[in-house]
């Protein structure tokens, strides 16, 4: 015979359910549904819990089958009948006299009237603690209960981390691109960033490229045959052919220099020779 927690199971895997649609659909938590397919009752917060969340995930799976209410009964009990004044008396042992009709006569004996009202208050002070004390249980299953609903339909909520922002990279500055050409042979030398990048004779028709970061500075012994342009964009004429000039070249611009001319020595003009036979004048004496 099945056990109640394997017939609930087995149906739950016929449907093609998980136990997290079934603890969606029932707001059982799904830790009660895994005790409840386990046999392990012990597990949840109550016999009264454990009734009721058998019962919500019997009808979810749409089972509604006597065998299984008298298996729920067996294993988890049931909620005991209404309990009247004679069973309270009888479960402490007090003698229950049976009801007789009460025969009203013309007067009545003080003392047994004396006894029935105690034996009546006495009565009634044990029922009334009896059911208050079931309704304070009943009350407190059924707070534990809503607890446990609520805590299932109510997930805690994850705050998602907001990652810092990173700063955004200085744009980059485009490079300086420097093409050379030859038009005639030219002796050349090029420094890019500081650092030379060419030294030597360019021949006729042949062409080099230079990149750098900040500048390029070209020596050219024949500035009439190159061709230089800075980006894409030509310099025009840099000088005659034959002369040396230095050209200076940034992403702003450029400038064309050329050597400063070295200073002439100049000599002393020749002293006027003495006419024959004269005498060199007297030099001027100094007064006393």
């Amino acid at each position: 015979m099945y056990s109640i927690g394997q017939r609930l199971r087995d149906e739950r895997v016929r449907q093609g359910l998980k136990l997290s649609d079934v603890s969606e659909k029932t707001r059982i938590r799904t830790v009660f549904l895994e005790a409840i397919e386990a046999d392990q009752f012990d597990a949840l917060p109550g016999r009264f819990y454990a009734r009721s969340f058998v019962r919500q995930y019997a009808r979810l799976l749409g089972i509604h089958d006597p065998e299984l209410e008298a298996e729920i009964a067996r294993e988890l009990g049931e909620p005991g009948p209404v309990v009247t004044a004679e069973q309270v008396l009888a479960s402490l042992g007090a003698n229950v006299p049976e009801r007789a009709p009460i025969v009203w006569r013309a007067r009545l004996d003080p003392r047994w009237l004396a006894y029935a009202t105690v034996g009546l208050l006495a009565v009634a002070g044990v029922l009334g603690a009896y059911l208050g004390w079931q309704r304070i249980r009943a009350r407190a299953e059924a707070r534990q209960a809503a607890a446990a609903i609520e805590l299932q339909a109510s997930p805690p909520q994850q705050t998602e981390s907001v990652p810092a922002s990173r700063p955004e990279p200085a744009p980059t500055a485009p490079p300086l691109v420097v093409e050379v050409a030859a038009r005639t042979s030219a002796w050349t030398q090029v420094v890019t960033d500081g650092t030379v990048a060419f030294v030597g004779t360019l021949q006729a028709g042949q062409q080099r490229t230079f990149r750098a970061s900040d500048k390029v500075r070209i020596l050219t012994g024949n500035a009439g045959a190159l061709d230089i342009r800075r980006n894409g964009t030509p310099l025009g004429p840099l000088g005659p052919e034959g002369q040396v000039r230095t050209i200076e070249l940034t992403r702003e611009g450029h400038t064309v220099s050329a050597p400063k001319p070295k200073a002439s020595e100049e000599k002393p003009a020749p002293a006027e020779p003495s006419a024959p036979g004269e005498a060199p004048a007297p030099l001027p004496l100094n007064p006393q």
